[in-house]
């Protein structure tokens, strides 16, 4: 079956644009003019998926006003048109439209979402997927928008807690960089000039305020390169796996990366255990939710163990690295038919520890970038003070 672009009147007389499908150009004219819809142009596309991404807010908008809709009993057709209408962003529109009418050829809902994966991430397709086969749809849309705006309270807690460190850093780098370029030497050069003998420290620091933007550059190099590559596939699975579990023995850093992501996985495992879907396919997919790559290179190996037969709580144990309470809080659950509010209740636990730690690592941060600054600050004035008291030394000599 090919893919064909469309540009046609509706019966408002409203130039509308699209994609159906058809065996051949002529069996898509008769389905558009079934449809209502005087043509205006088609042809042949190569439709891909499109990369069009909407932020995690707008999707929660999207994704309470499906459940109000469906809950109220519009079908999901007219749902997906009403949005569209509705929807100030032109691309989203005509995703939902061309949902509508993947539905209309009759695509499951969850299907005609698959096609759009920058938009509606495996989680979400395969949480409506287990909505559709346990008819729970209006619920299911409900917990997903719970999940996407407790997902984007996560990142904004996040991002707000680094926002003052990181300015405060960069300020100190600028104020400790303009000292050593600008005011050092200028000051030591009235020095030089007078004859008067330059001490160690101010020497060490001259030296260093030549090499500081060569250092600051290797730096940013060093970041940006390393950034690279973790998040692209140019080096071996060995070597991403192999840093990624440095990070985790880094000292609160680390524990605050694995509490964190372990969140985010019990989260997912109680959305989809909720709404339906099996145990076994629900880690397959949730793992997916570990950005560091040691711990998601673990949990398929959990995944693995537990599609052969072993509980969770003993496959997470046999890991041999997932906090001791979250492997507890698992095997109390693990018998139970209530799945999903054992993960819920480890999630929130864990929510909690990543809370506690985060607030301990920002408020040793913060102090000690002052205090390195303090220092630096320090010795550059003890560079400047020190030949100063030299020269009056010599004044009152003579």
């Amino acid at each position: 079956m090919a893919t064909f672009k469309y540009n046609a009147f509706d019966a408002s007389e409203k130039t509308t644009t699209g994609f159906i499908n058809a065996t051949d150009i002529d069996e898509a004219k008769q389905l558009l003019k079934d449809r209502g819809l005087t043509l205006l142009h088609i042809n042949s596309s190569t439709q891909k998926k499109s990369k069009f991404k909407l932020s995690t807010n707008n999707l929660s908008i999207f994704t309470k006003q499906m459940s109000a809709l469906l809950g109220a009993g519009t079908p999901i057709e007219k749902c997906l048109i009403l949005l569209s209408k509705q929807s100030s962003n032109k691309k989203f529109s005509q995703v939902l439209l061309n949902i509508n009418e993947d539905i209309t050829e009759g695509n499951s809902l969850s299907s005609a979402m698959k096609k759009y994966p920058s938009i509606f991430d495996e989680i979400y397709t395969s949480t409506i997927y287990a909505g559709e086969t346990s008819a729970s749809l209006s619920e299911v849309f409900l917990d997903l928008s719970i999940y996407l705006d407790k997902e984007a309270k996560v990142r904004s807690q996040v991002v707000g807690a680094l926002v003052y460190p990181a300015i405060l850093f960069f300020v100190s780098l600028a104020v400790i960089y303009s000292l050593l370029t600008f005011v050092l030497p200028q000051v030591v050069e009235q020095f030089v000039t007078s004859n008067v003998e330059l001490p160690l420290l101010t020497r060490s620091l001259l030296y260093f305020s030549d090499i500081f933007p060569v250092i600051l550059l290797v730096f940013f190099l060093v970041i940006s390169t390393f950034y690279l590559l973790q998040t692209t596939n140019i080096m071996s699975k060995n070597y991403q796996q192999r840093t990624a579990k440095y990070f985790l023995s880094t000292p609160l850093i680390g524990q605050i990366i694995l509490y964190d992501q372990t969140a985010r996985f019990c989260s997912s495992m109680r959305l989809m255990t909720k709404a339906g879907l099996n145990t076994i396919d629900s880690l397959q997919i949730a793992q997916n939710t570990f950005r560091n790559k040691y711990l998601s290179y673990q949990v398929n190996g959990v995944v693995n163990k537990v599609v052969s037969g072993t509980s969770i709580s003993k496959a997470f144990s046999q890991a041999r690295i997932f906090p001791d309470v979250f492997e507890q809080l698992l095997s109390s659950g693990d018998m139970g038919s209530q799945v999903s509010e054992m993960f819920e209740k480890t999630k929130e636990f864990l929510d909690q520890e990543v809370d506690t730690r985060r607030n301990i690592l920002l408020t040793l941060l913060q102090p000690i970038v002052i205090l390195t600054m303090g220092i630096f600050v320090m010795l550059i004035v003890l560079s400047i003070m020190l030949p100063l008291l030299q020269m009056n030394n010599l004044i009152f000599n003579i």
